[in-house]
Parts: structure tokens; C-alpha cells; sequence
């Protein structure tokens, strides 16, 4: 059930994304007051006066006739300064109509065609398609529709529906294509400044430029949206009417599709200013300290998070150095943080070298320190913590798996060339992450997020091999060359009729690779070998912190079984001469008398050991784990007694330690304290009921006390609580023989070795 989550959370994070993209892009926009003006034809370029040939003729069927072209300032200023309209006339019904070419060039959505009729008391009926929900804020002085329609024709039946009831009370005024340019510079602008005296934009000092504030544009986001989607339907009717009538279809001019592009990336460029950037980091800390507070301690959610800073802090140098723009990191919940920044003609070296800045140096740094401090060393703990959070995370990074940092660097350098395999190298990836994301929904999601891009990774992989082969034949000069031999050659392809948003990305990545291949292979080789050098050494560093004599350890394996027992012996006698010798300058160092104990308990000397956990409880007299450990060696050494000293002393500390209760009774046992043992098991049940073993022990000791009656109650409520319980149907078949049921007590053993049987059938398997 919980994997059905996932799809609906893509598709949420997919309109969280969309909304705060439309939210950055409007609070980019920059309002200025509109200009119109009349210009002359041969001002306009040939390409733009041949693709108004197109809606002329669709106009005219509806009476009107093409009287001039307007250029003009739009309210929102763009990249492109320079544009022109279409100016037609409509006598009959005094009604103008206008036709600009949209520069984010659609083959089924090329013209932006609007109607407009003034009125003698300075009203405008204005109707438009597909725009309305781009506007914020009154029109004064006009009336605003919008038929959102694939048919123009619908659009300016819709303008003569509404121009028919309003000549009822309004007279229409006939106004030469001079006049209306003036009277619609005074309307546009009337609207600039309703908008700036209520406050919905607010002017941006040293400039005429107005911005949009940003309440404005929150309250504008849900509208917006809902409306672009109802303009994205116009464009998706027409596409489907373009299958069966080709000529709604509109070839695009390189020009435009140029055009088109650099505006696209003026939108987008500085998308994200400094200062908002900065509110996106806290912003994004926060959500990830809230994410992972529920699950790691603080100290480990600092660690973590200082872990992450010191590896992206390596891409952002990296990135600063070789001059990229708008750098800036985010965290992302449940999974850690990315670093972004902008460059078209990042080389392949770059590329190399910002992918590598991140997990290298914190794989340097957290071997180091766990070179310098490992475990037992005496460092504070947050020491270690965080030299192994270095070492996983970094060395995980460099793995060659996409798209982490190792899988990047392996796709520049090896995949990318290749299409097929490319794909497969990803493909990979994705199920990888996809495993790991199993009991990670967020990783899942970043899996699945990565596959939807997968098929236009694809595409433009494919058609970057074609292309840089024939970029090497013929050479472009400059960037609006570039421009225009790939857009030339994307037609070619047969990708001209994209949406233009997809024209953009493969334009964009196109661009970007050209810098990529100018690479030679012994370079790539190279950069490859640094690589497995880098990966290869993370692996034998953190071998090295894991296990300084790892070494020896080769060695070790290489020897037969006899030499392996002689050099363990040889070792082990060697740390107690070691020890020894740091005991006699520091006898109360504790650490030395564990390291000799262990020693000597792997040469079986108990004397020895039990020796150094005398000297370890003497500087350490409240530790239970040591009277613990000393009990037991006590135990081995048949010093009943004085095992139970040490268990009595580790009860007075502790009333509720069930292991001493458990090990005193067994002691007690061994001396015939039968009555101190069962006293034993009475007080770990009266701790824990259920304690099965408890009751069977306290069985078996009553049966030693000839308490028939008491042992068989145990047995009897230990099967109770677990049928399959073995040892509790041996006991109770002893006691039965006592007792002289015989019967019984055949049939509670057979009981007993028939599950007995079982268990090592299932230990087996």
C-alpha cells in the first residue's frame, strides 16, 4: 500500500515545483510602461512580414484588411526590446486586430491574435485567448474576455457577441491606425498605474521599472496556474487537429527560434537573486533538521549536517574558481543537500574536477581522523562520529552510481558518448537507489524522479553524437552561429515541432556538450585513471583506519593453520609485554588492564585474567559490567563464593540486574544453596513474569528439594505460556517418573524430543 504513496507524492512535489517556479518567475518580472508606435513596413524583418501572411489571410475572411505594424515596449519587459505587431482593420464594425508572433515559438501556436473596439466614451472592449490569467490587478476603463478556445474564429465571434450588446448604450469610434496606437499607449499605461497606486507593484529605485510585490503574486499563483493549464489545452487541441490538417502547422524561422531562446534564457537567468537564495537555504536547513530530529540525536544531526556543508562547500569552491554563476546549495529533506550554479561553456575538465571537489576532501579529512583517532583512543566521541559520517558519505558519493557524484564523473567521461549504454549506465542507477530507497520513500522518489528523465536524456544523447560530428566538419564562428546551425539542425532531425520548452533543453544541453567533446581522449583517460585512483584509495584508507594491521592480516591468511596458532600466540604474548610494561608506569591506567586481559584470556590463562579484573574493579568499584565479567571468571574457576560476592555486590547496585539473579542462582546451586537459588528465581519472575527459563530452572531446583508439587506447577505454567516449549516437557516428564507416571512421563518425553527435533531441523535450514 505504502508504494502507491509514491507516484502521488511525485505528482505533489511536481506541483510544488511548479508553483514556486511561477513564483520565482514573477517575482523576477520587471513592469514598465508600454510604448506603441506606428512603423514602417520595411522596418519589420522579412521573416516576421512572411509568417503574417498566415493570419492575414485567416482574418481576412472575417473583413478585415491589413492597414500597418506597430512596434512596441510590452508591460513586461523581456530580452527582446524590439517588437511588432500586426495592425488589420475591421471598417464595418470599427474594430481593430492584432497579431504578434510569439517568440516562445509553438508550430500549432505561432500568433497571439487579439480584438479590440474603442468605444467614444474611452472604453475598450478588449478580447483575448488564453491570457487573461496573466493579468493582475483592474483594467480600468476596459472590459477583458477570454474564450480560451482553438478557434479563432470562436474568439472574434465572441468580440461580436459583446460589441452587439454594447453598441446598445456605447458608440463605437473609427480610429485611424495613428490614433488607436495612442489611445492604447494610454490605456496599457493607465493599467500600470492602477497597478502601481494600489500597491500590487511597487517601483525599483534608479529605474522606471516597477516589480511585483510579492503578495501580489502569491494571492495571482493559484489563478495563474489554473489558467495556464487552460491555455496549454488550446495548444494540446491543436495538436491534435494538426494530425488530420497539416496547415495548422507553422514551419518556424532559425530567426525566431534564436530569438526565442535567448529570451527563454533571460527568463531564467539570476531566476533566484542572492538574497532569496539565502532565505532558500534556512529555509531548507530547517525542513532537514525536521526531517531527521525524529529518528539521530542532536549531536548527530549536527555532525551530519557539518558533514554536508564541508562536501558541498568543495563544489561551490570548485564551481567559484572556475567562474560559474548563481551558485547556491539546498538541503533536501530525508536525503542531504545539492549544490547548484550556472555555466554554458564549462569544459569537461571543469565538470570533472567540480564533481570530484566534493567528496574528495571530506574522504581525506575523515580518514584522517580516524587514522589519528580510533576507537578507545580517548577522544570524545563526536570525534569519531563524525570522521566515519565523513568517510560513509563521501566514499557512498563516489561510487559509480548516477546520479552521484562517482556517476556523473563516470557518465562525462565514458557513458555520455554512448547513447545505449548511457541509458543503461542510468537505468542502473536507478534501480540501485531504488533498493536502497525501499525503506526510504524519499530515495525511492529521487529514483523514480531521475527515471522520468531518463528518455530525454536519451534523446539528447542521441543526438549529440550526430551533432558534434558534424560541428567538427563545420565549425561555427560565434554563440548566435552555434545558435543557428543547431536549431538548423534539430529541423533536420526531424525535432522542430517539440513543444518549445523540450527545443530548449536539448539546445541548451547541445551547447553545453560541444565544450565537453572538444576534450581529447587522452585527457578523459587521464581524468578516468585520477578517478580509480581517488575510489581505489578511499576503499584501502578506510581499510586502513578500519584495521591498521590489515597487512597483516594478508599474512596472516596466507599461513597454515599451525603457523597461524604460533603467530596468534606470539601476538597475544606480546600485548601482555606491552601492557605490562605501561602498567609499570601508570598501575591504575584501566584500559591496559582490559587489553592484558584479553590477552591472556586468549592464552586460557583465568588466573591471569581474573588477576587483571581485580585490579580493573579496584579503580573502578561501581562498574557492573566488570564484577560481571569477574563472577564469571570466578564461576570458571569453581569459586562459587566468590562469585557470589561479586553477584550480591552487583544486586546492591543494581536490584533489578536479571543476569545476576540468573548467574547467583546457578551459583547457589553448585553449592547446594537450593533455597537461595529458588529465592533467586522468585525474585527475577516477580521482575518479569513470563520469564520462561526462570520458571523452568526454579523446576528443576524444587525437584532437587523433592517439592513435586512446586516443580510440576512450573512445568505446567511454562506450557502454558509456550506449548512448543521443550525443556519444560522434559521436566515435567522427570517429575512424573518420580511420581510413578510412568505413562506420562513417556509421552511428555516423546513430547519433548519430537520439538527438541524440530528446532534443530529449523536451526539446520
Amino acid at each position: 500500500m505504502q508504494y502507491l504513496i509514491y507516484p502521488i507524492a511525485i505528482y505533489v512535489l511536481l506541483i510544488v515545483i511548479r508553483y514556486f517556479i511561477l513564483f520565482l518567475l514573477l517575482c523576477k518580472s520587471q513592469i514598465q510602461y508600454p510604448k506603441y508606435q506606428i512603423t514602417k513596413a520595411d522596418t519589420v524583418p522579412i521573416y516576421l512580414k512572411d509568417l503574417f501572411q498566415t493570419p492575414i489571410k485567416e482574418l481576412e475572411q472575417f473583413g478585415f484588411l491589413p492597414c500597418s505594424y506597430l512596434q512596441y515596449q510590452p508591460i513586461t519587459k523581456a530580452y527582446q526590446q524590439t517588437n511588432w505587431e500586426l495592425l488589420l482593420y475591421h471598417k464595418a464594425l470599427k474594430s481593430y486586430a492584432t497579431v504578434v508572433i510569439r517568440r516562445l515559438a509553438e508550430p500549432v501556436n505561432l500568433f497571439d491574435i487579439e480584438f479590440y473596439t474603442f468605444f467614444k466614451d474611452k472604453t475598450l472592449l478588449l478580447t483575448v485567448n488564453g491570457k487573461q490569467h496573466g493579468l493582475i490587478g483592474e483594467f480600468p476603463n476596459t472590459i477583458v474576455q477570454d474564450v480560451y478556445t482553438s478557434e479563432v474564429s470562436v474568439q472574434w465571434q465572441t468580440h461580436q457577441d459583446h460589441l452587439k450588446q454594447l453598441t446598445t448604450s456605447k458608440t463605437a469610434c473609427g480610429l485611424s491606425p495613428e490614433s488607436f496606437a495612442q489611445a492604447l499607449q494610454i490605456q496599457m499605461r493607465g493599467y500600470v498605474s492602477n497597478l502601481a497606486k494600489t500597491g500590487k507593484i511597487s517601483p525599483i529605485k534608479g529605474t522606471e521599472l516597477f516589480e511585483i510585490h510579492w503578495l501580489t503574486v502569491l494571492r495571482s499563483l493559484n489563478p495563474m496556474t489554473q489558467g495556464n493549464k487552460k491555455a496549454a489545452n488550446i495548444i494540446k487541441q491543436r495538436r491534435q487537429q494538426a494530425k488530420t490538417d497539416s496547415s495548422i502547422l507553422q514551419e518556424i524561422p532559425i530567426e525566431l527560434e534564436v530569438e526565442g531562446f535567448k529570451q527563454m534564457e533571460y527568463t531564467q537567468t539570476g531566476l533566484v537573486g542572492k538574497k532569496f537564495r539565502t532565505w532558500l537555504l534556512l529555509g531548507s536547513l530547517g525542513l532537514f533538521i525536521a526531517s531527521y530530529t525524529s529518528f539521530l540525536s542532536p549531536q548527530s544531526v549536527v555532525i551530519f549536517i557539518a558533514v554536508l556543508f564541508f562536501h558541498e562547500g568543495g563544489h561551490l569552491l570548485a564551481m567559484k574558481l572556475f567562474g560559474y554563476r548563481d551558485t547556491s546549495v539546498l538541503f533536501v529533506p530525508f536525503l542531504g543537500a545539492l549544490a547548484t550554479a550556472h555555466k554554458d561553456d564549462a569544459t569537461l575538465s571543469q565538470k570533472f574536477w567540480i564533481s570530484l571537489a566534493g567528496p574528495l576532501p571530506g574522504l581525506i579529512l575523515g580518514i584522517g581522523l580516524a587514522i589519528l583517532a580510533p576507537f578507545g583512543s580517548g577522544y570524545p566521541d563526536w570525534v569519531q562520529k563524525t570522521s566515519w559520517t565523513l568517510i560513509f558519505l563521501n566514499l557512498f558519493n563516489l561510487l559509480p552510481i548516477y546520479p552521484l557524484d562517482g556517476g556523473q564523473i563516470a557518465d562525462l567521461l565514458v557513458f555520455s558518448r554512448f547513447p545505449y549504454i548511457g541509458v543503461l549506465f542510468k537505468a542502473f542507477g536507478v534501480i540501485i537507489l531504488g533498493f536502497i530507497g525501499k525503506d526510504r520513500p524519499m530515495m525511492l522518489l529521487f529514483a523514480m524522479l531521475i527515471a522520468i528523465g531518463i528518455p530525454n536524456s536519451f534523446r539528447s544523447a542521441k543526438i549529440n553524437q550526430k551533432f558534434q560530428k558534424e560541428l567538427q566538419r563545420n565549425p561555427p564562428i560565434d554563440r548566435d552561429n552555434i545558435l543557428h546551425f543547431i536549431f538548423k539542425y534539430l529541423k533536420q532531425l526531424g525535432y522542430g515541432n517539440l513543444p518549445f520548452s523540450k527545443r530548449y533543453a536539448l539546445v541548451k544541453g547541445l551547447i553545453q556538450q560541444q565544450y565537453e567533446f572538444r576534450s581529447k581522449w587522452k585527457t578523459r583517460v587521464f581524468l578516468l585513471v585520477i578517478y580509480c585512483v581517488t575510489l581505489l584509495g578511499g576503499m584501502v584508507g578506510i581499510l586502513q583506519a578500519m584495521a591498521p594491521s590489515w597487512v597483516k592480516l594478508l599474512t596472516y591468511y596466507s599461513q597454515n593453520s599451525q603457523q597461524r596458532i604460533e603467530q596468534i600466540r606470539k601476538n597475544r604474548q606480546q600485548q601482555i609485554e606491552l601492557t605490562t610494561a605501561a602498567l609499570r608506569t601508570n598501575p591504575n591506567d584501566v584500559d591496559a588492564y582490559v587489553k592484558r586481559s584479553r590477552a591472556r584470556l586468549g592464552l586460557h590463562d583465568y588466573k591471569g585474567v581474573l588477576a587483571d579484573y581485580d585490579q580493573i574493579i579496584r579503580l573502578k568499584p561501581h562498574d557492573i559490567e566488570s564484577r560481571l565479567t569477574r563472577a564469571s571468571f570466578r564461576h570458571r574457576l569453581k569459586d562459587y563464593k566468590g562469585a557470589i560476592q561479586d553477584y550480591n555486590e552487583i544486586l546492591r547496585l543494581d536490584s533489578q540486574n536479571v543476569i545476576a539473579y540468573h548467574q547467583r542462582a546457578k551459583s547457589r546451586d553448585l553449592i547446594q544453596d537450593y533455597k537461595g537459588a529458588i529465592a533467586d528465581y522468585n525474585a527475577i519472575i516477580k521482575l518479569n513474569a513470563k520469564d520462561t527459563y526462570a520458571y523452568i530452572s526454579r523446576g528443576y531446583t524444587r525437584q532437587k528439594l523433592q517439592d513435586y508439587k512446586g516443580a510440576i506447577a512450573d512445568a505446567n505454567y511454562v506450557i502454558q505460556l509456550n506449548p512448543k516449549e521443550a525443556e519444560a516437557y522434559i521436566l515435567r516428564s522427570q517429575i512424573r517418573g518420580h511420581l510413578g507416571d510412568n505413562q506420562g512421563a513417556i509421552a511428555d518425553e516423546q513430547i519433548g524430543n519430537t520439538l527438541f527435533k524440530a528446532m534443530d531441523e529449523e536451526d539446520r535450514s
